[in-house]
């Protein structure tokens, strides 16, 4: 079973999508059934880029000629590069995915300091560091 499109040819709109196998198609209606095919996702950088879906349909508009046994409707993708509004929020967000880490660590530290521990550099495992130093690398900021 296939995918189909009912098309009103005056307009290009979609009137009802449903799936078929083979069926007999009336192409010189007013409104015509076309197949519809989708094409793979590219691979593309998600850091730097987002995916746009397209889909390409002929004309067919013109009532006087018969639509082609061939038409169909193909849903594709474009590869477009992310805005700064657009990177800008995926930077914070993967800073926001650590800020339970960053809430731990706070914890342990405020415990330290109520007991009266010393802290210094090593008194955490590189995890921790590793932590701190991607989210500061996210806001521009040198590692510690």
């Amino acid at each position: 079973m296939k995918m189909y499109a009912k098309i009103d040819r005056s307009t290009g709109g979609i009137v009802k999508r449903k799936e078929f196998d083979n069926p007999k198609r009336a192409l010189n209606k007013p409104f015509v059934w076309l197949p519809e095919e989708q094409n793979d996702k590219p691979v593309f950088n998600k850091e730097t880029h987002k995916l746009v879906q397209t889909i390409a349909q002929s004309d067919l508009s013109d009532l006087a000629i018969d639509v082609s046994p061939d038409v169909k409707r193909v849903f594709g993708w474009d590869v477009v590069a992310l805005n700064s509004e657009e990177k800008e929020k995926k930077k914070l967000s993967k800073i926001a995915e650590s800020d339970v880490d960053l809430v731990r660590f706070t914890e342990v530290i405020l415990v330290a300091i109520a007991q009266g521990d010393t802290l210094e550099k090593d008194s955490f495992p590189d995890e921790v560091w590793n932590k701190v130093n991607a989210r500061r690398t996210l806001r521009g900021e040198s590692e510690i």
